[in-house]
C-alpha cells in the first residue's frame, strides 16, 4: 500500500476524530491480517491447528456445576464449566489475550444454562413485584478496560439475554456495576480474605435508581474464592435490588482451593 492512501484521506476533508478512526482501522486490520500469517490459528484450549476451539475442547465448556453463593436468593452460583485444564486456557485465551472470536463460544456455552436457570429462579419471582430482571455483569477496574480495549463480557451477557428471552422472561442488560481503581486483577490476588478485603467498597452501583425493586442476575468470567459476586450482592442490595443469582463461565470447585 502506497503512502498516498493517507493523503487521498486527508484530501476528502475527514475530521480529525474520524481520520484518526480510519487510519486506526486500515491499520488493525492490516496487523490483523500479518498475524494471521505469522501465527495460524490453533485450539485455545489444546493448540490443535486451525480451530478455534477443537471438538473435545469445546465439549468441556458444557460441564456445569454450582458453587456457594449464600448472598443471592438462590444460594448459589451456576458455571459452565471447572476452571481448570483446557477450560482455563481457553477464558484467558479470550479475557487476557483479546482472542475475540471465542465471544461466540462462550457466549453459547452460558446461554445453555438458560433453561436450568429458568426452572430454578422461577419459584423465587412468583411473590416479587412484576419487574424486568436485569442482567449486569462484574465490573472491571479502569486499567482491566484500557488494556482489553473492550467491556469483554458484554456479548456474553447478550447471549444469555436472548437465551432467557426464548424462555419468556422479560429481561434486559443493564451497566449497572462500576469499579473502583485496584491494583491487581482478581483472579491473580492471593486468598479469600486478601480478595474481600481488596474489593470491599470498591464494587458500586452506578444509578440506584435504575435498579430499585429489579431482580438482578449477576455474571462474572470467573468465580475463584466468591468475593468478586458476594461484593456485587452487597452493592446492588444497597441499592434496593434484589440479588437473584449468580453465573460464570467457569469457577473453582469447591474444596479445591484459590487458582
Amino acid at each position: 500500500m502506497s503512502e498516498g492512501w493517507l493523503d487521498d484521506m486527508r484530501n476528502h476533508s475527514l475530521p480529525s476524530g474520524r481520520l484518526r478512526q480510519a487510519v486506526c482501522a486500515v491499520a488493525s486490520a492490516l496487523a490483523g491480517s500479518a498475524m494471521g500469517l505469522l501465527a495460524p490459528r490453533a485450539c485455545a484450549g489444546c493448540d490443535r491447528p486451525d480451530l478455534l476451539l477443537c471438538p473435545t475442547c469445546r465439549s468441556l465448556l458444557f460441564r456445569p456445576l454450582s458453587v456457594p453463593a449464600p448472598a443471592y436468593a438462590l444460594g448459589q452460583a451456576l458455571a459452565c464449566a471447572p476452571y481448570r485444564g483446557p477450560v482455563r486456557r481457553i477464558i484467558l485465551a479470550w479475557k487476557d489475550h483479546d482472542n475475540r472470536p471465542l465471544d461466540g463460544p462462550l457466549g453459547q456455552a452460558l446461554a445453555d444454562l438458560a433453561p436450568a436457570l429458568s426452572r430454578l429462579i422461577d419459584p423465587l419471582l412468583r411473590s416479587k413485584p412484576a419487574k424486568a430482571i436485569l442482567v449486569v455483569s462484574a465490573p472491571s477496574s479502569a486499567a482491566s478496560l484500557r488494556r482489553r480495549g473492550r467491556a469483554h463480557l458484554q456479548p456474553i451477557l447478550l447471549s444469555l439475554v436472548q437465551a432467557l428471552q426464548r424462555q419468556g422472561m422479560d429481561v434486559r442488560v443493564e451497566p449497572a456495576l462500576i469499579m473502583n481503581s485496584v491494583k491487581t486483577r482478581s483472579v491473580q490476588a492471593g486468598g479469600r480474605r486478601s480478595r474481600s478485603r481488596r474489593l470491599t467498597g470498591r464494587i458500586a452501583v452506578a444509578d440506584p435508581s435504575r435498579l430499585d425493586g429489579h431482580p438482578v442476575l449477576v455474571v462474572d468470567d470467573i468465580i475463584t474464592t466468591g468475593s468478586t459476586i458476594r461484593q456485587c450482592a452487597r452493592a446492588l442490595e444497597t441499592a434496593g435490588a434484589l440479588p437473584l443469582a449468580a453465573l460464570a463461565l467457569a469457577a473453582v470447585p469447591p474444596g479445591h482451593g484459590d487458582v
